[in-house]
């Protein structure tokens, strides 16, 4: 086919042509800030390197990478009739690179990203357009959209942080890229892996947020939180299936919980064929029976030296089954569900194995991090079956509220850290989409903070996997309660010095705090770190709704003995207030007044954990003048 022979509109007009619309709906899901901000990079590069233009992909859980932006400096036309010469959309789903698959070993994305030695590389270029579609569209309609693009060069650079790969971009060129091109679009990665790792590891912390609260919310129910944890592993995560089976006192592993991406009728036709369904009673492997010896569950929980393995992975279903399921029922579910890889990780309650948590991937392998992830997820199973056992032994309401209480507090306190991390990414995002609007000098400092983000990341990652660390319960000891309230106001206003002996104290955030304490007070006997959270929860709230205010400015704090048994403390504020009909709403989890940003769980948790000390607290509040929480806690011999 020659260029003559093709209708006079196809030639380029040059005119500039930028658009991230039909941007195709296939995997991964990425958030529309991110979307947004990649199509403005990649308009960015486009206009900075003066290229023919740039495609931006992201690596999808199916191990695809999936067109979600992209810049070309040609008509619109041009690109919709090239597509219907070539039959399909060049930037469409159809286009999708798959890594896995051998046909397309020789696409120049694929190469770059698999490099040498398992190590991606920094770039690979071509001067061929046919290396970057291949093997989609033939060399000779390739090489003729090249010849009609006046393309001279394509370069793809992988996007990878710590052998951890995230994307692909891939650029056009009329002239051979030079080095200091290369140095761009090398920074460019850099900032685009930054921020496609950011979006990755806020839905991971999100949806272990939710767990860890349905966790608390649904302390009775053990099956339900299992259920949980692999519904939030496949259905937020991406992974291909998730199951938890639970370790019982003669030594079975029976499925408890599992999520399968598949339709429920293939699942019903495999589990018909297999002769048992995944929640059978003949679901089970026997820790302790040499038949299963080569089962992955058999060989993660007993290990070697006499402790399990921290995780076990195979190329094959199979191993997760055997010898319940057979080799070709197998074989044929990991090929309907695209399973490259399952895993097995144990989970643990002190130093004791209780369970297993199998996840199973249609990427080629299960990365450091992902492993971590799913430790994590493994732990809050072992925290919920906890959980439920507690609650089973206690036999009075104040036991189970102040088992609960204690449970409760750690995951709470790492929960508000978590938030804060949130919050940090989030701004670095919003940052990076207003990069058309920076000088240079602010961009090379933007891409600079992008080590600083990934610290976070991981400062984030060392929360959770500690967050089975704080079920251990918290050792109770005579507390001073004035201490605890000065130690709760430090923490939600932590650039602020409070003097004890001046009772009124302005914070320079638009609260003034009015403090006045009982000199000679009872203490109360509790853990110090869990009633200072209880306060700090009720001041922040208190804060709040000052914040929200026209008018509000002051916050006070009050602590008396009550009687020779008691003691009353009162945080008082003059706030926007609360609805008459949502007063009674306010302790229930769940239940936030910010829509949208709020759990729900913080005022929930600080009235089990009172009346877990046989306390009480109640709040009265008028709309448009205030909120009043008063408090009564139990003394104990000793005082102050």
């Amino acid at each position: 086919m020659s260029i003559s022979s093709l209708p006079e509109q196809l030639i380029p007009d040059r005119v500039n042509f930028k658009s991230s619309a039909d941007i195709p709906d296939s995997a991964p899901t990425i958030s529309p800030n991110l979307q947004t901000t990649l199509q403005l990079m990649v308009g960015n590069l486009v206009d900075a390197l003066r290229c023919v233009g740039a495609i931006v992909t992201v690596l999808g859980a199916d191990n695809t990478l999936s067109v979600q932006a992209y810049s070309i400096n040609v008509s619109a036309s041009f690109i919709a009739q090239l597509s219907d010469r070539f039959d399909r959309e060049l930037l469409g789903p159809k286009m999708a690179i798959k890594l896995d698959d051998n046909r397309f070993k020789n696409n120049l994305g694929v190469r770059a990203i698999q490099g040498q030695d398992e190590q991606p590389a920094r770039f690979l270029a071509s001067n061929s357009l046919h290396d970057v579609f291949r093997p989609k569209i033939k060399q000779n309609l390739a090489d003729l959209a090249q010849e009609l693009a006046g393309i001279e060069q394509v370069i793809a650079v992988p996007f990878y942080q710590q052998n951890e790969v995230v994307g692909c971009l891939f650029a056009a060129s009329g002239r051979e890229f030079s080095l200091q091109d290369i140095n761009y679009l090398t920074a460019f990665s850099h900032q685009a892996t930054t921020a496609i790792q950011t979006q990755q590891r806020l839905v991971e912390i999100q949806a272990l947020e939710r767990v860890i609260l349905s966790v608390q919310a649904s302390i009775t129910d053990e099956t339900q939180t299992l259920q949980t944890i692999v519904d939030a592993v496949v259905k937020r995560l991406g992974y291909a299936g998730a199951i938890v089976a639970t370790l019982e006192p003669d030594h079975a592993l029976p499925v408890r919980a599992y999520c399968i991406d598949i339709p429920s009728k293939i699942l019903q036709n495999l589990e018909d064929k297999a002769g048992l369904g995944l929640l059978s009673p003949g679901a089970v492997v026997y820790i302790d029976d040499e038949k299963f010896k080569d089962n992955l569950a058999f060989r993660a929980m007993r290990g070697g030296n006499g402790r399990p393995e921290k995780f076990v992975v195979s190329d094959r279903l199979y191993d997760l089954f055997r010898p319940i399921v057979g080799k070709e029922i197998s074989n044929l579910a990991q090929k309907l569900v695209g399973i490259q890889q399952v895993i097995a990780v144990p989970f643990f309650l002190e130093d004791e194995v209780v369970g297993n948590i199998f996840v199973a991937t249609r990427r080629s392998h299960f990365t450091n991090r992902e492993t971590e992830l799913l430790a994590m997820f493994g732990q809050q199973a072992a925290v919920s079956i906890r959980n439920a056992r507690l609650y089973k032994k206690a036999e009075e309401r104040r036991q189970i509220a102040q088992m609960f209480a204690k449970m409760a507090f750690g995951a709470t306190a790492n929960i508000h850290a978590l938030r804060n991390h949130i919050g940090a990414f989030q701004a670095y995002v919003r940052l990076i989409e207003l990069t058309s609007e920076l000088s240079d000098q602010e961009r090379i400092d933007l891409l600079n903070t992008g080590p600083n983000i990934l610290n976070q990341l991981n400062q984030a990652a060392d929360i959770l996997d500690n967050l089975h660390r704080p079920w251990r319960q918290a050792p109770d000891a005579p507390t001073d309660v004035n201490t605890c309230l000065t130690w709760a106001i430090r923490k939600v206003f932590s650039r602020i010095t409070i003097n004890a002996d001046q009772p009124e104290t302005d914070t320079g955030e638009g609260v003034i705090i009015h403090r006045q304490y009982a000199e000679t007070l009872p203490f109360v006997h509790t853990s110090p770190d869990m009633l200072i959270e209880a306060f700090r929860v009720i001041v922040k709230n208190a804060v709040e709704a000052i914040q929200e205010s026209d008018s509000g400015r002051n916050l006070w704090v009050e602590s008396r003995v009550l009687n020779r048994k008691a003691i009353s403390i009162t945080i008082r504020d003059d706030g926007i207030g609360i609805e008459p009909h949502n007063l009674n709403k306010i302790f229930e989890i769940g239940w936030s007044s910010k829509a949208g940003q709020g759990m729900g769980f913080g005022l929930f948790w600080a009235k089990d954990y009172i009346e877990g000390l046989n306390g009480a607290i109640k709040a009265q509040s008028t709309r448009g003048e205030g909120t009043t929480f008063k408090i009564v806690l139990p003394a104990s011999s000793h005082t102050s």
